[in-house]
């Protein structure tokens, strides 16, 4: 490891030897080092070996660029699967194949200004293996700490429950629902139940023999009453609710649509 100003004064000749050696041994290191140079050029290399990180100068000389790890062989930058080979672009190009992002690394994006503020894509780390995949579009990528004004339609899937004489619907798996009465059925407190959920149920009447509903005991109704729901056969009745806790859920039954 060693570090130069690559500056090679007049000197006398020991001292110039002295000084040429230690610039040479600079460029063979690489600038490497626990602290930056002290004196800095555009693309100049510094392993960083305080944080074990390969960097490189910025063509403006205005901060360092990271380009890869040092604790791997290939520093990083060339990763070999059975799957395709993968390169880091240092200057822009084309990554024709994966690109893995090591068990410490995340991806960071400096922006428009070489400065102290970058935004960073931090992953989690996964417990079985994951893909998300990006739409075939145009827009903007909506966070959930922010208040959101989306310009196009947005759907929920209603998910079917099946019919049983007693029903626990899974708040986790959608907002909508639809069941077809094929019991005298107790639709009963739903699991994960979190505030703020809001959706409907469709409850279908039986084709052949009118059923009744009745509800657990975090279904909340006005003046504290549960609904009937249709006895004709086949009717259809919508439970609109909003979940108010995770013990209660304020819901109005719309009965016989059609």
């Amino acid at each position: 490891m060693a570090q130069h100003d690559y500056n090679i004064a007049n000197q006398s000749g020991l001292a110039f030897r002295t000084d040429l050696n230690n610039a040479l041994a600079a460029i063979v290191s690489n600038n490497s080092g626990a602290t930056e140079p002290s004196t800095m050029f555009a693309y100049q290399w510094w392993p960083d070996t305080t944080t074990g990180l390969l960097k490189i100068r910025n063509a403006a000389n205005s901060a360092w660029v990271t380009v890869g790890t040092l604790a791997t062989a290939n520093l990083g930058l060339l990763t070999t699967t059975t799957a395709a080979s993968t390169y880091l672009a240092l200057a822009g190009g084309t990554i024709t194949g994966n690109l893995e992002i090591g068990s410490t690394g995340s991806l960071t994006f400096e922006g428009s200004s070489a400065d102290a503020n970058e935004t960073t894509l931090a992953v989690t780390n996964p417990t079985s293996d994951r893909t998300i995949t990006f739409p075939d579009a145009t827009g903007t990528v909506p966070l959930l700490g922010l208040a959101q004004s989306f310009s196009a339609a947005q759907r929920g899937t209603i998910s079917t429950l099946t019919s049983a004489s007693t029903v626990t619907p899974d708040f986790a798996l959608a907002n909508n629902f639809s069941i077809t009465l094929g019991h005298t059925v107790t639709l009963a407190n739903p699991t994960n139940l979190t505030a703020g959920q809001s959706g409907v149920i469709f409850i279908t009447q039986d084709a052949s023999t009118a059923r009744t509903v009745s509800f657990g005991s975090y279904w909340d109704f006005s003046g504290g009453a549960a609904p009937t729901v249709t006895s004709t056969l086949s009717a259809v009745d919508c439970l609109v609710y909003t979940v108010r806790s995770t013990t209660s859920i304020h819901a109005q039954l719309l009965t016989n649509l059609s």
